[in-house]
């Protein structure tokens, strides 16, 4: 009898147990909630538990973000933690609090992040009003983004626009977003970013071309020959010569050799002192009597280096 006992009892502990464990991890979440509803700067102390409760605490997080009696500062954190999580359950919300003009528009760009990813099809149209409407650029570059997932055309029409009408990381991160929905675009656009005015394109597109398995030997070369191109944008393209260190490159690096910008002829140098001596020493041999001084300096420079190699 009294083992029969011992087994009611253990099967009601079984039975309780995840309920009780249940009722625990939901009181965290409503106390973590409550503090992160009212926190300062030490929100994350608040934040990263949920993160790591994650779906169990997305329904509480969803209430507190639409709380519009809350500060905006404490909705966007909700909502920051939110997207962190990056559950389904909270697109729909969040295509709300997008869509909803009368909405904070700091708070509308924040909820952007937690879309990325989903499909997005059902509302495509809508989320090009958004991004027709918006006055910044920095969230029309978030809108477009989702609409990577919505529709591919018109993600690339905005990237496109955006593309154009900026500079430094906007026009970097749409240069990568519109190589990746038309890859077989991508010599064009890299060859574009490399003649960007900002560094962050051009620095991009550089690497992207010393990397690239669609080399373009003859669009590369028809820029470097274009009449009034900057010195500037010359030494990019003999420092993605030189980086691919293949020896077909070997003509167009001893032309830029003897070029007359410091900046041009001092890659070009570099370069070509890091080929094999056979590929190279041959070529720069006679330069070691040309009658420009530095020509001869550069030229005993890239034997010695070749050799060292």
């Amino acid at each position: 009898m009294k083992s029969l006992n011992n087994l009611i009892i253990i099967i009601c502990l079984m039975i309780l147990a995840p309920d009780a464990v249940a009722q625990g991890q939901q009181a965290e979440i409503d106390s973590l909630v409550t503090l992160l509803k009212g926190a300062g700067r030490e929100w994350n102390d608040y934040a990263n538990p949920l993160i790591a409760i994650g779906e169990p605490a997305v329904p509480a997080l969803i209430e507190a973000a639409e709380d519009r009696n809350l500060s905006q500062w404490n909705r966007r954190i909700t909502v920051m933690t939110l997207n962190n999580i990056h559950s389904s359950k909270w697109v729909e919300p969040a295509l709300t609090m997008l869509f909803d003009r009368t909405e904070d528009p700091a708070l509308r760009n924040h909820a952007t992040a937690g879309l990325r990813g989903f499909d997005l099809s059902h509302v495509k149209e809508d989320l090009w009003k958004v991004y027709e409407e918006a006055t910044s650029e920095w969230h029309k570059s978030n809108v477009a983004h989702l609409m990577l997932t919505a529709d591919t055309a018109m993600a690339y029409q905005a990237f496109l626009e955006i593309y154009a009408g900026n500079n430094a990381w906007l026009r970097r991160s749409a240069l990568l977003s519109m190589v990746e929905i038309r890859p077989h675009e991508s010599t064009y656009w890299f060859l574009s970013g490399l003649q960007a005015d900002d560094w962050m394109t051009a620095n991009l597109a550089m690497d992207s071309l010393i990397a690239s398995t669609h080399f373009s030997f003859r669009g590369l070369l028809d820029v470097y020959h274009k009449p009034g191109i900057p010195d500037e944008i010359r030494w990019r393209i003999v420092y993605v010569f030189g980086h691919r260190g293949t020896p077909d490159l070997v003509p167009l690096l001893i032309e830029a050799f003897q070029d007359e910008s410091w900046l041009v002829h001092t890659e070009a140098t570099v370069a070509l002192g890091c080929l094999e001596p056979d590929q190279v020493v041959p070529h720069i041999e006679p330069f070691r009597k040309d009658s420009r001084r530095w020509v001869q300096n550069n030229a005993r420079w890239v034997i010695r280096a070749a050799k060292d190699h």
